[in-house]
């Protein structure tokens, strides 16, 4: 071999050698310009399918706040009230849902001495055609009934106060008020009314909400006209919210 031959041969060598190292350096960066694509692509298709952060957790339905009971006060599954006084004696009377629901005309209360039982009917609230029966929210002996309820209707619109129906001896409270609800529960039970009128009130909404955004009283009536009964009937039951 000539040494034109061995520098001819060298030469070639050193030219591949640059062109391997050249394809080396050029195709470190492109593949990680591909496997970058690819990630991409995969991430965005995962994130396609996957169920967003709003769909998984559930938005939270607005407190309302259409309907109120003070405290001391616990409320039965049937929308009547008990509060029991240092007397010994538990007050009972509509709730504000009930009252705001039928807004009553005309109230029918038993008498004196008689016997109630809880979720039992013991007394009516309606118009001087149709009456909508309501349960006692304890069992007892009813010991006083406020006439001036029934005389004039309109004070039954302060449900808590002025507006109380009757006032029991009771045979057990502290067993009664495993039914009853207070507080906390009693705004969550409140709160589920509400809800279920809306439920109803689409797209009669606006007819039985005032400017201020709570509702009229007589919602019943607003919604079903002279069917008021019915709807009333189907949402004071205890433990129901539709007829």
């Amino acid at each position: 071999m000539t040494t034109q031959d061995f520098l001819s041969l060298y030469d070639a060598k050193v030219t591949e050698y640059l062109l391997a190292l050249t394809y080396l350096l050029l195709f470190v960066p492109m593949w990680r310009y591909v496997q970058g694509t690819i990630s991409a692509e995969a991430t965005a298709g995962a994130a396609a399918r996957a169920p967003s952060v709003e769909a998984v957790i559930p938005a939270a339905r607005p407190a309302l706040g259409w309907f109120h009971a003070p405290a001391g006060v616990a409320l039965h599954p049937g929308h009547t009230w008990a509060r029991l006084g240092a007397d010994g004696l538990v007050t009972v009377g509509l709730d504000d849902f009930a009252q705001k629901l039928v807004d009553p005309s005309r109230v029918v209360l038993p008498s004196t001495g008689d016997h109630v039982l809880q979720g039992h009917p013991a007394l009516a609230v309606g118009d001087a055609v149709v009456t909508v029966p309501m349960v006692s929210p304890v069992d007892g002996t009813v010991a006083a009934v406020n006439t001036g309820a029934a005389e004039r209707p309109e004070t039954l619109r302060d449900p808590y106060g002025a507006g109380w129906l009757f006032k029991v001896r009771p045979d057990h409270f502290g067993k009664d008020q495993h039914q009853l609800r207070s507080g906390a529960r009693a705004f969550a039970w409140l709160e589920d009314a509400a809800a279920a009128l809306v439920g109803r009130m689409d797209p009669e909404l606006g007819h039985v909400l005032q400017d201020g955004g709570t509702p009229i009283h007589g919602i019943a009536r607003a919604l079903a006209g002279e069917g008021w009964a019915d709807l009333a009937r189907g949402l004071l039951a205890p433990g129901r919210r539709t007829p």
